[in-house]
């Protein structure tokens, strides 16, 4: 059911922002994701052991891998970070992966399963497993695990932040572009498979608090009631598609060249705002 619900007029035209430090990407098919747990390196000069990535889930390592390329492309130094908290928003962790194993588990019982399954499938493995690979002293929390992680660890950050507690913190999208279920198969006795494998991707967003004089990127989140959110504020037109984890990746793939700011609606109400900083004063 579609929530309409009215924010107290105390709450009109409030917002939270944070600015983007830094931040980083990464895609690939479940073949390309095998390389990465034989080498895989997050902090520069400091290659992860390959006990420990022998059984993360492929998200994980996805997501280390797009952090990694945030840290390495803004010249983060691990001192920076090393009271950040991270979020992590996994989309449907291991699901592909449980279907196996339940079928396994019905028919072998316990023997069925790999006792190192569950504990990197739960909810809190891929934060849980940024926060050993950065050495992190900060709080790690995994959100939601479903179709609207993206904006409930949103939301979830700013308010981590917005209580000026932390430093700052990271925060993790991944999901699967598809489910991998299985692989393309022709349809007759000599035709190709049509489809492209599935893509596991990551988004990796270095968060701190704004700043005095940030021009850089940064994200402004705007409260309101689901129906408010489809028409925009501040005279800014909102898109049809919900905050997610591929409309925040293809929008900072073009924000070097993008002119105005980008909005989405938020899951439940309200909108984020993707521009640039040095336009008003914040709060």
């Amino acid at each position: 059911m579609t929530s309409t619900r009215t924010l107290p007029e105390s709450l009109a035209g409030c917002g939270v922002s944070c600015a983007v430090a830094a931040q980083g990407s990464f895609q690939a098919p479940a073949e390309a994701i095998k390389t990465l747990r034989q080498k895989l390196e997050v902090i520069p000069g400091e290659p992860l052991a390959p006990s420990f990535l022998k059984h993360l889930e492929e998200q994980t390592l996805v997501g280390l891998e797009a952090l990694g390329q945030a840290i390495r492309v803004h010249g983060l130094s691990p001192s920076s970070f090393l009271n950040w908290g991270v979020l992590a928003a996994p989309r449907f962790l291991g699901r592909a992966t449980l279907a196996f194993y339940l079928q396994r588990y019905a028919v072998e019982g316990a023997w069925g399963m790999s006792p190192h399954f569950i504990p990197h499938r739960t909810l809190h493995s891929v934060s849980g497993a940024v926060s050993l690979a950065l050495h992190l002293h900060g709080p790690n929390f995994g959100i939601d695990g479903g179709p609207g992680a993206a904006s409930q660890s949103l939301l979830a950050a700013v308010a981590m932040l917005g209580k000026g507690g932390l430093p700052g913190l990271w925060l993790l999208l991944t999901g699967w572009d598809r489910e991998p279920l299985s692989k393309p198969s022709a349809t007759s006795a000599g035709e190709s498979p049509s489809e492209r494998p599935p893509i596991c991707q990551a988004v990796a967003l270095a968060l701190v608090p704004v700043p005095p004089g940030w021009t850089g990127l940064q994200l402004r989140v705007t409260p309101g009631s689901l129906a408010d959110s489809r028409g925009g504020v501040n005279g800014l037109s909102s898109s049809e598609r919900f905050f997610s984890l591929e409309e925040l990746r293809e929008a900072l793939a073009g924000a070097q060249g993008r002119v105005g700011d980008q909005v989405w609606p938020l899951v439940g109400g309200g909108t984020v705002t993707l521009g640039r900083g040095g336009k008003e004063s914040e709060p």
